[in-house]
């Protein structure tokens, strides 16, 4: 049957000369995989360009519930990115966001909660002028009540978080992995910013290096399986 739905790409790969396969995660039917045929014309090479990531689309698809990849019928752009493409630390910053969704959305069910999270979270980086340094480690601590490992905020600073119980403690743990009481105040501060309070978080290039580390750290830990993320050399890189 023919459907349509927002859609918010995550990669895509070339299929041949004039075809791709585009990975979206969907308002209406979660994570799909999608052919895309016909690039090789005046007007596909053109549409080609906005196969970028992050980049929100309005997909009429044919959609069949059995299948793992569905063929598209029609494709627009649901919402321009003005600075995301010409910024490095932007683009850079989408592209590990990407590979993030694309590492821990495995279902198909839809998740309107988490398509808006995602959808606004896009619109915020593109219009954020200050703060963007940190985006992405928000965006992870934020991600993780929608796959179900976010931990509960605490009203005062000083305690130690627990990697494995997922949640913070008075005194550190017997095992490895836990938060020193610095990590887990950065941690907790997070978890009750929004984007917008972002430019108050003072944190150095090192440590947000290390802070970024132990989060994909506590990824992994309750997402076995989780792939390597590409873009993470580069992204410490420029936010060093």
């Amino acid at each position: 049957m023919i459907v349509k739905t927002k859609a918010i790409l995550l990669n895509h790969i070339r299929h041949s000369d004039n075809s791709l396969i585009a990975r979206f995660y969907t308002e209406e039917y979660g994570r799909l995989s999608v052919m895309v045929k016909g690039l090789s014309a005046k007007k596909g090479k053109t549409r080609y360009l906005y196969f970028q990531p992050l980049y929100l689309f309005d997909l009429e698809i044919y959609y069949r519930e059995a299948r793992e990849m569905h063929n598209l019928r029609d494709i627009n752009l649901n919402f321009t990115p003005v600075n995301i493409p010409t910024d490095l630390f932007k683009s850079t910053i989408s592209l590990f966001i990407s590979e993030i969704l694309y590492a821990t959305i495995r279902e198909e069910d839809k998740n309107r909660r988490l398509f808006s999270f995602i959808e606004s979270s896009v619109k915020a980086l593109d219009e954020m002028t200050q703060g963007v340094s940190n985006f992405h480690i928000w965006f992870l601590v934020h991600l993780s009540a929608y796959t179900g490992i976010g931990p509960s905020p605490i009203p005062a600073a000083g305690s130690y978080f627990d990697m494995l119980n997922g949640q913070f403690v008075p005194s550190a743990p017997t095992h490895p992995d836990f938060l020193e009481p610095k990590s887990a105040d950065y941690l907790n501060r997070l978890l009750k910013y929004s984007a917008e309070e972002l430019p108050s978080l003072q944190i150095s290039g090192a440590e947000r290096t290390l802070f970024l580390d132990q989060i994909l750290r506590y990824y992994s830990l309750h997402l076995p399986g989780m792939r390597r993320i590409r873009s993470l050399r580069i992204l410490n890189d420029i936010f060093r």
